[in-house]
């Protein structure tokens, strides 16, 4: 399970976070690694689907895309001329916004066959929020995805990866499947909980880092875990107003 953001060349003029950010030729040179592999990209979606019939079709690569980055646009491009799948995150409230997507060319990614999930309505963060604003979120932005799309919604990205401790409840309760999370590890589809982990592919995850996680590696996912640890135990010791300005001031702009 890999977690893309923004898809563009460096020093690209948008408001991206570079440590989050893939530029284009780095991202071809992973599609054409799964290729080599023999795991063809998919979406979390379609991969619980064909669980829930009986099991996947073979082995896969799952990808998703958080934020709704204008960049994902060309990305889905990619991903539909090899004939792959995606779930892409996004949040209604900002869809049509500087530097999003927009609802024509979700609705274009939809029709080919993406999946468009739910961000959240906003980007604001879960653990911040009452139960009621994260029922909220979760209703509105599942109801105005499905609107405006006329797919269903049934998998929740938290935004920046903070979870509020009902979210598991309010999720099911609003009718989400899956939660597709910030917490890094393997998932093998239709065993485990509703919370599935992701690996998050930075600027800084060299090919072949990224080509033994398709492998589910367990030393590189045994890393990963460790300092996925470490950074959630460091946002819940610093609060998420400190930590994001001591992330800001050490790698720029935040996700």
């Amino acid at each position: 399970m890999l977690m893309y953001h923004a898809i563009e060349p460096a020093g690209a003029d948008s408001d991206a976070d570079a440590h989050y950010t893939v530029s284009p030729t780095a991202f071809e040179a992973q599609l054409d690694a799964f290729a080599a592999l023999g795991r063809a990209p998919r979406s979390v979606r379609d991969l619980l689907a064909e669980a829930a019939e009986g099991g996947p079709r073979g082995p896969a690569v799952a990808i998703t895309f958080d934020d709704g980055h204008a960049s994902n646009a060309a990305a889905a491009e990619r991903l539909i001329a090899r004939g792959a799948g995606a779930d892409f995150f996004v949040n209604p409230a900002l869809v049509g916004h500087r530097h999003r997507l927009s609802w024509a060319e979700l609705r274009a990614m939809s029709a080919a066959g993406l999946s468009i999930q739910s961000h959240g309505h906003t980007h604001d963060y879960l653990d911040g929020m009452t139960e009621d604003g994260v029922a909220d979120t979760l209703g509105r932005s599942k109801a105005a995805i499905e609107d405006a799309l006329g797919a269903p919604v049934t998998l929740f990205a938290p935004p920046g990866g903070r979870m509020h401790p009902a979210l598991d409840r309010l999720a099911e309760a609003a009718g989400y499947r899956a939660l597709c999370t910030s917490r890094s590890g393997t998932w093998t589809p239709g065993r485990g909980d509703a919370a599935i982990p992701r690996l998050a592919v930075l600027a800084s995850s060299d090919l072949e880092r990224v080509r033994r996680w398709a492998q589910a590696d367990p030393l590189l996912i045994a890393r990963a875990r460790l300092r996925g640890g470490a950074l959630d135990a460091m946002k819940r010791l610093l609060g998420n107003g400190t930590y994001e300005r001591l992330r800001t001031a050490a790698l720029g702009r935040r996700a």
